[in-house]
C-alpha cells in the first residue's frame, strides 16, 4: 500500500514537473493580460497541490522558486508595460500640443486671411470693405456736389458777366450818343459864338 501511495506521488510529481515548464514558457510569451492569466493559474494550481499544516502551507523549494520567478517576471513585464504607455501618453500629449499650436496657427492665419480679403489698402492704412465703400461713394458724392455747385456758379457768373456785357454796352452806346450830341452842340455853340463875335466887330 505505501508503495502505491509512493508511486503515485512520484508520478503525480512527474506530471506537475512536465507540465510545468510548458506552463512557463507560455506565460513568458503571453501578452500581460495571458501573463496574468497564466499567473493566477499557477497559484490556483499551488494551492490545490499544496497542504496546510498547522497554519502553515508546505511548498517546495524548486516551486516556490518558480512562482517567485514568474511573478518577478510578470511585474517586471508590467512595470515595462506601464513605462511604455507613459511614454505613448507622453508622446500623444507631446503631438497634441504640437496640433493644438497648429491649429493656433492656423486659425490665426485664417483670421488674418478673412481681414485681409475683407480690407483694402488706402494712403497706406487698412480699411475695410464696409468703411472703404462709405468713404468712396462719399467723396464721389461730395465732388458731384461740388460740381453741380460750380455748374449752377458758373451759369450764375455767366448771366451775370453776360447782363454786365449788354450794360457796358448799352452804357458805351449811351455814351457815344452823349459824346455825338455833345460834340454836335459844342459845335453849334462854337458857331453861334463866333457869328455872334462876326456881329459884335461889325457893328
Amino acid at each position: 500500500m505505501k508503495t502505491s501511495k509512493i508511486f503515485l506521488m512520484a508520478l503525480a510529481m512527474g506530471v506537475f514537473f512536465a507540465v510545468s515548464p510548458c506552463r512557463m514558457l507560455k506565460a513568458q510569451q503571453a501578452t500581460p493580460e495571458e501573463g496574468v492569466v497564466t499567473l493566477k493559474s499557477q497559484y490556483d494550481d499551488l494551492q490545490r497541490r499544496t497542504r496546510i499544516y498547522e497554519g502553515f502551507r508546505a511548498i517546495r523549494e524548486d516551486m516556490f522558486q518558480e512562482i517567485r520567478k514568474q511573478s518577478l517576471d510578470s511585474l517586471a513585464q508590467a512595470q515595462q508595460n506601464i513605462k511604455s504607455l507613459e511614454d505613448q501618453v507622453k508622446k500623444l500629449n507631446e503631438d497634441n500640443d504640437q496640433l493644438q499650436a497648429q491649429v493656433q496657427e492656423a486659425n490665426a492665419d485664417r483670421d488674418k486671411a478673412i481681414v485681409e480679403r475683407e480690407s483694402i489698402y488706402f494712403l497706406g492704412k487698412s480699411l475695410g470693405k464696409t468703411f472703404y465703400n462709405f468713404l468712396v461713394w462719399s467723396i464721389i458724392a461730395t465732388l458731384a456736389i461740388i460740381c453741380l455747385v460750380l455748374v449752377f456758379m458758373f451759369r450764375g457768373f455767366r448771366q451775370i458777366s453776360r447782363k454786365r456785357h449788354d450794360d457796358f454796352h448799352e452804357l458805351l452806346e449811351e455814351y457815344e450818343t452823349y459824346r455825338k450830341t455833345s460834340r454836335e452842340r459844342l459845335e453849334k455853340i462854337t458857331i453861334e459864338h463866333f457869328n455872334e463875335i462876326k456881329k459884335l466887330k461889325g457893328l
